[in-house]
């Protein structure tokens, strides 16, 4: 009995174990992942490294008054301050009425200047003062530009007889062109075609349609025609040339100075001539300037005399001109001013010899000389 249970019990257990291997069930459901943990602290800095050495001294740098001493020293500011005494800039006569007149003051006084270059309207001032050197020079950030030496103003200016030409000597003469250019052309007069002489806003005579009328004893370009004679324009009958529109202004009447010449005097020293460009005849090249000079100079006389002939021009009978109110011909007047702008120009063919040769035939023809 013993034995059958036995066999019973190992029968059993065998259908047992085959049973679990054969009928494994379907797989769970996966789990839900855990939550990351908590990252944990940094650890301590560690201790600091030893200190590097010091690196080395830079240059020292300028001190600021040296700066100021390139061109403060008391010897340089005397000697352009003596330049300036002699200088037409400084003379009482450039102030006068027209210091404080609102038409003039931008180039007759120091405050006039001031409010055109500032944009102001040009109106009659009460407080006027002679140029000095402030007037140019006090503008010190155009330093910061790499200017040599401050100043006012070095942009391009447009001419004052017509704003839609312009003139850019690209260099410290555009300071002086902004008053050394003409205030009128020949137009200013001729298109004028009555006058109300009495101011009564009635017209007391028409102007001949073939004539003009030279209103003032002052007729002219005004004095300060020099840009205008550089660049060409102004001129009746005159082919437009422009020998020394590179050079400008800056080159030949300042660069190297002496007591009456150049710097701050304005006066042209004819040593930067033939420096810089007319060495071929450096050794005889005030003679031949003054020759130029001397033959324009004989040529104007006789427009003049035939000027005052024709009732243009009155005389003092020693060689100077001066316009007459009156009605002329047109051929006359145009040869009028021709001869003013030249006079007004006052280089007498410098600034421009071919535009002078030109003015001088249109002249010459128009007076039948």
């Amino acid at each position: 009995m013993s034995r059958r249970i036995s066999w019973v019990a190992i029968l059993m257990m065998a259908l047992m174990v085959l049973f679990t291997v054969s009928c494994e069930g379907p797989a769970g459901v996966d789990g839900v992942d855990g939550v990351d943990g908590a990252d944990g602290m940094d650890g301590a800095d560690g201790a600091v490294g030893p200190a590097g050495a010091d690196g080395t001294d830079g240059t020292d740098g300028v001190d600021g008054n040296m700066s100021c001493l390139t061109c403060h020293t008391q010897a340089n500011m005397d000697m352009i301050k003596g330049e300036f005494a002699v200088s037409g800039h400084a003379a009482a006569g450039a102030l006068g009425y027209a210091g404080g007149r609102g038409s003039c003051s931008r180039c007759h006084s120091a405050e006039g200047f001031a409010g055109y270059l500032l944009g102001y309207p040009g109106e009659d001032l009460t407080q006027k003062s002679a140029l000095s050197c402030e007037s140019c020079h006090g503008n010190h950030e155009s330093l910061e530009d790499g200017i040599s030496a401050p100043m006012a103003t070095m942009a391009a200016i447009n001419l004052i007889v017509d704003e839609t030409t312009s003139a850019d000597f690209g260099n410290a003469s555009n300071l002086c062109a902004n008053c050394h250019n003409s205030r009128r052309n020949g137009d200013y007069y001729t298109s004028v075609d009555s006058l109300d002489l009495d101011g009564d806003g009635v017209n007391d005579f028409e102007i001949h349609a073939d004539s003009v009328w030279i209103s003032s004893t002052h007729a002219g370009p005004h004095y300060s025609a020099q840009v205008n004679t550089i660049i060409g324009l102004g001129g009746y009958g005159a082919t437009a040339t422009t020998a020394h529109e590179s050079v400008g202004c800056v080159s030949c009447h300042m660069g190297d100075a002496t007591l009456t010449q150049g710097g701050h005097t304005f006066d042209p020293n004819l040593a930067n001539c033939t420096v810089a460009c007319h060495s071929a005849v450096a050794a005889d090249f005030a003679n031949w300037v003054s020759g130029k000079q001397d033959a324009v100079s004989a040529r104007m006389a006789a427009i003049g005399d035939a000027l005052v002939a024709a009732g243009a021009m009155t005389t003092d009978g020693a060689g100077h001109y001066s316009p007459a109110r009156a009605m002329v011909h047109i051929d006359v007047f145009e040869a009028f001013w021709n001869y003013r702008v030249m006079y007004q120009d006052h280089s007498f063919s410098v600034h421009n010899p071919g535009y002078y040769t030109s003015m001088l035939a249109t002249a010459e023809a128009k007076l039948g000389l």
